[in-house]
């Protein structure tokens, strides 16, 4: 038997006592979980002509093999298709771009006004910025496809095809204090400074109302990103939301659930708190459904039922009689968390997280927790506050034990909401000292109680430049790597070759995690920069992505051939939206349809095959030994389905005659007195000729015009 562990709690139990309430491969948790697979044998293994044979790596639908110290790969992760949004830009418009009627709806569009904050700054362009009207969560629940009209569900789920919307952080965030840029007039988002909340600003009713997050009383956008995610579920999206836990903006104003046991009790009960691991042992009722304390009247609620919490509010309110509203609110959420000495030397102006509980935060030596305000790491992020994460620091344990049950709390929030996911930002850090570890502590909290609650488990992104290999065991998709190899800048020659390193690149991994095919991200150029590529082009090198075993993702405006750069820290709108601009695209609805085409094919059951691992790079009839240069070709294979793909990787007339050899056909099933047939995929043509194995073996013939880029041809048997 294979013994699949998280650290050295192991204990064996029955799969069918795990509660299976949603189609989706719950993980099964090691604390309670012993995996019995099919089969000890190493992942994925190159071999030496460069084919892979994947037998060891688990088919989606299956049981993943992982090795020991590894979780349970999430394997819906390599079933989605991600679209990264940023919501405030996605339906951003100019008063003056655009058609007639495209100036008249900017015009008329409910946005929000946002004022400039950044301290000890000027910005000689904040006018123009400020006449650019920002997106709101409402815009994208409007009932148009049209990405002119508008970045909505139905534009993501219809003519995308995308089946996860991953949205850059939503939260409150910095604009105020040490901004980068003075020109960066919405601060980076980041840069957050209050997890709990959805921003106002994003809100259509607290822009009615004129208040917003700043607001004496806050007005949250928390109702209306509860109305996307409902929308969103029942038009088959799944939602992924954006978290840097790395560190804070500044100024983090302290939000937290109902009811939790803090850790600071466990201190003086003198628990330990290793036992924390133990999700089941040490399960909290009020983490199930947990209710978000923000407001007095919610405050006063929880300290009626709680003689405990109504004493710790009576303490607070005998140091700090003033104290009311919301700075009553936080300062009760800090106060109930600081050690003594931090409440000793607590504030009574309901100030920031950093001032008044300052152990969750870095200290300036890198090493130790952070001791009094100002003692605080810093690099040239100067907008944000590291957090605190040395676990093997002896001396700040419980600094370290204190932050991981907050950052536990956020993401199990937003899975009760119905969050289906996370792409966690700068995953580790040696100065911070976040590492795989800890990730592994949070991540199957949070998976645990999502089973608790009968939820599907998240799926989980790493954005990781530091160790890849450590985090690839924890995470399900990893980020970094595929878009800088596969865009080949700098000069790079892209031809079938490079194509080739960068799909074997992305096995070492050896199967235990997904890996991002993606051309385009929120911290990337456009594809279009610096590539050599036209929109078609990078659409068709976005396509190689699509037929692997990976989680293919675009960014927003990628599928109509924006142009321009992401600019999320300040106000900015997509031009390509706009007809009449310099950017719009006149083809940019053949694009869209372009992309669509490839994201239904490639989740189409009868074309499973594009999700597997099985893969084997086709050459030439006549030269053997070495790949069309020109010509990108590979079978994919699994349990019923064969798909042969072809990209023309540039703008070129292209014919060739592929040649399968006798390991290849029976790897794929051929037999040489069978009969079959090629059915194009993309295009949904009528079925070509039948053909007998013997002769499908000797010669695939292909010809594509300079303007078609790929060709994806499934086998199917001749009846």
């Amino acid at each position: 038997m294979c013994l699949h562990r998280r650290h050295d709690a192991v204990v064996p139990t029955e799969p069918s006592l795990l509660p299976m309430k949603s189609t989706n491969i719950l993980r099964f948790f090691a604390f309670f979980t012993l995996l019995a697979s099919g089969g000890c044998g190493s992942p994925d293994t190159e071999r030496d002509d460069g084919h892979s044979d994947s037998t060891n790596v688990p088919e989606l639908g299956g049981k993943a093999d992982n090795a020991d110290g590894y979780n349970e790969l999430n394997l819906e992760a390599g079933k989605q298709v991600l679209y990264e949004v940023q919501i405030r830009t996605a339906n951003a418009c100019h008063p003056d771009r655009g058609s007639p009627a495209q100036r008249e709806a900017c015009r008329t569009k409910i946005s929000p006004q946002i004022p400039y904050r950044a301290e000890g700054m000027t910005c000689p362009q904040i006018d123009e910025l400020q006449k650019i009207r920002l997106g709101t969560i409402e815009d994208m629940l409007e009932n148009t496809s049209d990405y002119r009209q508008g970045i909505t569900l139905r534009h993501i789920r219809e003519n995308v095809g995308a089946t996860m919307i991953w949205f850059m952080p939503l939260f409150p965030n910095n604009d105020t204090w040490s901004i980068p840029d003075p020109c960066d007039n919405l601060g980076s988002p980041y840069a957050v400074r209050d997890y709990f909340h959805v921003r106002g600003t994003l809100s259509r009713a607290c822009i009615k109302k004129g208040a917003d997050e700043y607001s004496p009383e806050p007005c949250w956008g928390n109702d209306s990103m509860d109305a996307l995610i409902e929308k969103a579920h029942a038009m088959g999206l799944k939602v992924m939301l954006d978290v840097a836990f790395n560190h804070f903006g500044h100024g983090y104003l302290m939000y937290d659930v109902a009811d939790h046991r803090p850790t600071r009790d466990r201190l003086d009960e003198g628990e330990d708190i290793e036992r924390l691991w133990d999700y089941a042992a040490t399960e909290e009722a009020a983490l199930l459904w947990p209710e978000v304390v923000d407001t007095p009247e919610k405050l006063e609620a929880v300290t009626a039922r709680d003689p405990q919490q109504k004493k710790l509010l009576d303490a607070l309110l005998a140091k700090c009689p003033g104290l009311q509203g919301e700075a009553l609110v936080r300062s009760y959420h800090m106060y109930r968390a600081a050690f003594d000495h931090e409440r000793t030397a607590m504030t009574c102006d309901g100030a920031f997280l950093e001032h008044q509980v300052p152990g969750f935060y870095l200290g300036a030596n890198a090493w130790d927790a952070s001791t009094h305000s100002g003692d605080n790491f810093t690099n040239n992020w100067r907008d944000v506050k590291f957090l605190y994460h040395h676990e093997s620091n002896a001396a700040h344990k419980w600094d370290f034990y204190r932050q991981r049950e907050y950052l536990f709390r956020i993401l199990n929030y937003w899975v009760s909401k119905g969050v289906d996911g996370f792409r966690l930002d700068h995953t580790t850090d040696a100065d911070g000292g976040m590492g795989s570890k800890e990730w592994d502590y949070i991540i199957s909290k949070v998976d645990y109680y999502a089973w608790r609650r009968g939820q599907a488990r998240p799926i989980y992104l790493a954005e990781e430049f530091h160790d890849q290999m450590e985090m690839n065991k924890v995470v399900d998709i990893m980020t970094e790597g595929y878009v800088g190899d596969m865009t080949g800048r700098g000069g790079r020659i892209k031809d079938t070759a490079h194509v080739e390193r960068v799909l074997r690149s992305m096995e070492r991994f050896g199967g235990h995690t997904f890996v991002m095919t993606a051309l385009e991200t929120h911290d990337e150029v456009r594809l279009l920069q610096d590539t050599g590529f036209d929109i078609w082009t990078g659409a068709g090198f976005w396509g190689i992505g699509a037929t692997t075993r990976s989680t293919p993702m675009l960014l927003m405006g990628q599928e109509f051939g924006e142009p321009w750069g992401l600019g999320f820290r300040k106000s900015a709108f997509m031009p390509s939206r706009f007809e009449g601009t310099e950017q719009f695209h006149p083809q940019g609805q053949s694009l869209v349809q372009s992309y669509g085409a490839m994201n239904r094919a490639r989740l189409e059951p009868a074309n499973q095959a594009l999700l597997s691992a099985n893969h084997y790079f086709l050459r030439p009839r006549n030269t053997p030994q070495d790949p069309d240069s020109r010509l990108f070709a590979q079978a994919k294979w699994t349990a019923g389905s064969v798909v042969f793909v072809f990209h023309n990787l540039w703008n070129q007339d292209v014919s060739q005659s592929f040649a399968l050899p006798g390991e290849l056909t029976a790897l794929l099933g051929i037999v040489a007195q069978g009969s079959y047939r090629m059915v194009d995929i993309l295009n949904n043509d009528e079925p070509g000729p039948c053909t007998t194995g013997s002769g499908l073996a000797r010669e695939i013939p292909i010809t594509m015009k300079a303007s078609e880029r790929m060709k994806w041809l499934r086998l199917e048997i001749c009846r």
